[in-house]
């Protein structure tokens, strides 16, 4: 398979950022950092129009911010998100897409490190999927790790801004990553089924399949939040999430643990991890018998293809 090629002049970086219920503050920081950096911005705000604070297109354009604003009126998911970020991107003749959540925030030289870098190696006959940034998280002030899968246990390599070389990973996060328009093309667009949690890692796995690699480039750097709070076990910092999003974290694991595409190294590590994610999310949580049944439900759901958007999962 021959790597795509494209040079820096001719470049077209559409930047698709996903809402829901953004902080105005983070929004800003982030349009900010982006207005010099890309050709278009691709706003796609998730959340429900029946709520009485959601942003209008008002707020872009009483700050003068050179947007495309587009308010799907649900909460659809961040996959189908993304992928209305895409097509747009395809129909303003975009060659690049590049993710973003709405508390990242990317340096001033971010796109333009990870779009040389990009360049260097597919001039060097790599197939390159995808390239990242590495990111700090803004709680806990930790460097992200790079994550490849073993046999048995995931690798977490660690990667400071120090660091020269791209470094090669199963997957990257979805926001800041970069992404070539006909790699899209040819991999096929976000799961939409999963709508919330490993849509990333299953796209990055699914490219994979067919050759394509994904790189942290190190000297591009990003701020980014995960979870919505943390607690030190040892010597990590594990991100917490609020029931519903482990409900997703767990029903994903568990249908994407019988999809072969995945590979055996993600599928025999995911198999694994299932028990320990149902049993840490339920002793975290502040109600921890309604979790582990809620956690069980998405045990099941994820095994027998219940997918989308979850309903009344919380009535047993």
């Amino acid at each position: 398979m021959k790597p795509h090629s494209i040079s820096t002049k001719d470049s077209k970086i559409a930047a698709v950022i996903v809402l829901y219920f953004p902080d105005e503050t983070l929004l800003n920081r982030l349009l900010n950092s982006l207005s010099d950096n890309v050709s278009e911005q691709f706003v796609i705000d998730n959340t429900p129009s029946s709520n009485q604070t959601r942003i209008s297109e008002s707020f872009f354009l009483s700050r003068n911010y050179n947007v495309h604003y587009h308010a799907l009126g649900d909460n659809y998911g961040i996959a189908k998100a993304q992928n209305v970020g895409i097509e747009l991107a395809i129909n303003h003749h975009c060659d690049h897409v590049i993710f973003f959540d709405q508390d990242s925030s990317a340096s001033q030289d971010m796109i333009a490190k990870l779009l040389s870098a990009e360049l260097e190696l597919l001039a060097h006959g790599v197939n390159v999927g995808s390239v990242g940034p590495i990111f700090i998280d803004e709680k806990t002030g930790d460097c992200s790790k790079i994550i490849r899968y073993g046999n048995f246990l995931v690798n977490r390599i660690s990667v400071s801004s120090n660091d020269v070389n791209p470094i090669q990973a199963d997957y990257l996060i979805a926001s800041g990553s970069l992404i070539r328009i006909a790699v899209l093309q040819e991999v096929g667009l976000m799961k939409e089924d999963l709508f919330i949690d490993w849509v990333d890692i299953e796209w990055a796995l699914r490219a994979g399949n067919l050759g394509y690699l994904h790189f942290a480039i190190p000297k591009a750097v990003m701020l980014h939040s995960l979870g919505d709070d943390y607690v030190n076990v040892g010597m990590c910092n594990i991100n917490l999430h609020c029931d519903i999003r482990n409900y997703y974290i767990v029903r994903n694991a568990c249908n994407l643990l019988l999809n072969s595409i995945m590979g055996r190294r993600f599928r025999t590590n995911v198999f694994f991890k299932i028990p320990a994610y149902v049993l840490f999310y339920s002793i975290t949580s502040k109600s921890r018998f309604t979790s582990l049944k809620l956690l069980l439900r998405a045990c099941a759901d994820g095994f027998f293809g219940r997918l989308g958007k979850a309903h009344d999962v919380f009535k047993f």
